[in-house]
């Protein structure tokens, strides 16, 4: 979605005179005219210039800002392959070649970028002496990455061979047990993994925190137990929880001392926390100063980060960030239609949440469909109580349906998703509500429970449906049109599709 910028032509025939080597022995004449002939484009952060497996429509030259040439791996993870300043050139090899473009190139900061249209580069650029020399020697330079190109090529072949390409399952290199924990208000839920042995593991879920008749249910072995707690706090609950993993009939581990990291899903990591990192103290109050934006969910997430470090105090603890796979949204996907102040001061935008699961999804299925992660273009539907569908353009997250919070976007369980903000001011000040009470209404009593006037829970809704229960039936078309509505919204935005991805408790059943 690149936005036409005006810059004067004689600037650019500066620039190209100048700085531009391919350029330098043109009449001003000739520049004149190829300026006058291309286009001049503003691109914002993270915002492709040029997609990987894109055909070659023009030749860029940087005017203003930094790109980065770069590819998306079979992990997800992004790779430099060089960084671009004012008067760096990219996509002369798609056009000589007329190979599709082997990489992707992004906008690091805001860029201008001069797009000189394919048959202005064959009729003016590759007729010039002066200039094809020029140009042949910058793609003498670059035949290294061309044969990088065919090694990952062959790469790839070895990958659609593979049981595991993506690496997913759980590898060490030396056997160790691993503990995952999602701490929530009200739950605690825990995965054991051991790398040796992959029958080894155990998982289990603490429920009503804090509230009467606590309940723990707990898997291992194949079999499964419950049990009723007394009321129970954080603390008690991973007193359970080690209780469980370490006792003869139920557990997995001798002590806690065997569990050798433990990862912990963090809900909101704002804009610096990008990456899964390991917990320090100054992590802790990274992690604390983003209270602010995420109250219902950080805070809580510390409390279990704090008990997990005095029950495993010899073991690594990791954070994983829910918002960090959609760090590459662009702003124009991100930012909400408020004064920019609000953005720049209080960090108001969209962030997007499930960032986990979407990417884990999102490489299972390149794996199934045994293509490269970084060449699909997918929809990631996560539906479960919580919902949110994300859209991930060869292997980038470019947008998702939940926003500054996770109430935004998706009909869920008891979350309202997409509403005219103008109804929030006519309850407050109709029904006298108070923050605290609007919350309430909007997190826990919307959504299917809301409009269903039955159930949070989708199966209930289906059955009463079923039984000719009118809200229940509105309820449920309401909810598959919202995800319909989103899928539409994001083939649009990424001008393709490869896969639809349908995960969580709603959407695997």
């Amino acid at each position: 979605m690149p936005a036409r910028c005006i810059v004067s032509n004689s600037s650019i025939v500066s620039v190209l005179k100048e700085k531009v080597e391919i350029f330098r022995d043109f009449p001003d004449s000739s520049l004149e005219e190829l300026v006058a002939a291309s286009r001049v484009a503003t691109f914002e952060p993270d915002e492709f210039i040029i997609e990987f497996g894109e055909e070659g429509r023009f030749f860029g030259v940087i005017l203003e800002g930094n790109a980065r040439v770069m590819m998306i791996d079979d992990s997800g993870a992004e790779h430099k392959v060089a960084d671009l300043g004012p008067a760096g050139v990219f996509g002369e090899m798609s056009l000589l070649t007329g190979d599709l473009a082997s990489a992707s190139v992004v906008g690091l900061g805001r860029c201008k970028v001069l797009m000189i249209p394919s048959h202005l580069f064959s009729s003016t650029v590759v007729t010039n002496p002066s200039a094809l020399r020029r140009l042949t020697k910058l793609v003498t330079k670059r035949a290294l990455f061309r044969g990088q190109e065919e090694t990952r090529r062959l790469a790839e072949t070895a990958r659609s061979r593979s049981r595991d390409p993506y690496g997913l399952e759980l590898q060490t290199e030396h056997p160790q047990k691993l503990l995952v924990i999602n701490c929530g208000s009200s739950s605690l839920k825990y995965s054991l993994f051991d790398t040796g042995d992959a029958g080894g593991s155990a998982a289990g879920l603490i429920d009503r925190i804090g509230l009467p008749s606590t309940k723990h249910t707990h898997k291992a072995k194949g079999r499964e137990w419950a049990w009723e707690l007394p009321t129970a706090g954080h603390a008690e609950a991973f007193a359970a929880m080690v209780k469980a993993l370490t006792a003869p009939d139920t557990g997995l581990v001798r002590s806690c001392s065997e569990i050798k990291a433990v990862g912990h899903r963090v809900v909101h990591g704002g804009e610096s926390l990008r990456d899964p990192a390991v917990i320090d103290k100054d992590l802790i109050a990274e992690i604390e100063r983003l209270c602010d934006l995420a109250p219902l969910h950080n805070p809580v997430n510390l409390t279990g980060i704090r008990e997990a470090m005095k029950v495993f105090p010899a073991a690594e603890h990791v954070a994983v960030f829910d918002t960090a796979f959609h760090h590459t949204m662009p702003p124009y996907a991100y930012l909400y239609g408020l004064p920019y102040e609000y953005y720049e001061q209080k960090h108001v935008r969209k962030y997007g949440f499930h960032g986990t699961s979407h990417a884990y999804v999102s490489l299972k299925a390149a794996q199934f469909m045994g293509k490269p992660y970084g060449s699909l273009e997918m929809i990631s539907c996560h539906l479960g109580n919580g919902a949110s569908v994300c859209a991930i353009d060869h292997g980038r997250s470019v947008d998702t349906s939940m926003g500054f919070t996770p109430t935004e976007g998706l009909i869920m369980g008891t979350r309202c998703g997409q509403v005219d903000p103008g109804i929030f001011a006519y309850l407050m000040r109709s029904e006298g509500m108070d923050v605290d009470r609007f919350n309430a209404l909007i997190n826990k009593e919307s959504g299917l429970k809301g409009l269903s006037g039955i159930s949070a829970d989708m199966r209930d809704i289906q059955k009463a449906a079923a039984e000719g229960h009118h809200r229940a039936l509105l309820a449920f078309k309401a909810f598959c049109y919202s995800v319909r509505k989103y899928i539409g919204a994001y083939v649009a935005a990424m001008q393709g599709l490869d896969v639809v991805i349908f995960t969580g408790g709603i959407g695997e059943h």
